[in-house]
């Protein structure tokens, strides 16, 4: 059962109405799993760290080389996506306190609204570890 909250807000003399959502254990689990998510990640990027190290050291061929370095630079670009979205989630979660707070156990709309952009980041950077993961597998397949 939802339960809607509505209380006037005025800005600027002009009467608008602020609603508040209640919250849903959702949110909270869905956050939860986010940061076990970027832990997991985090931890895959440092164990294809050793395994690129264990074909770095085992072949010296150019092409070979130039695909270690390309990994090596994704990597790092996902490491800093991974470090960014950890922050975006933590704020994300102390935004969510906040409202829990000063609205009796309710959520702002525009914080429901953050909490979904936030999925869509979420799942976007997940779906792109996952295509560089796999593309780092064909290519351990190959030289390891």
């Amino acid at each position: 059962m939802e339960n809607r909250i509505f209380a006037p807000f005025n800005q600027n003399n002009n009467a608008m109405i602020n609603e508040t959502l209640s919250p849903t254990e959702n949110i909270t689990s869905e956050k939860s799993a986010w940061l076990r998510g970027i832990d997991f990640y985090q931890d895959e990027i440092k164990i294809m760290r050793k395994r690129l190290q264990n074909i770095s050291a085992n072949n010296t061929a150019r092409e070979v080389k130039r695909k270690i370095e390309q990994f090596q630079n994704q990597f790092e670009v996902h490491e800093e996506q991974l470090r960014k979205l950890r922050i975006a989630v933590k704020n994300h979660a102390v935004h969510i306190a906040g409202d829990l707070t000063d609205h009796h156990g309710q959520l702002e709309r525009n914080t429901v609204l953050e909490h979904d952009t936030m999925r869509d980041d979420y799942v976007n950077t997940e779906k792109l570890f996952n295509e560089m993961r796999h593309d780092f597998n064909r290519f351990l397949s190959k030289y390891l």
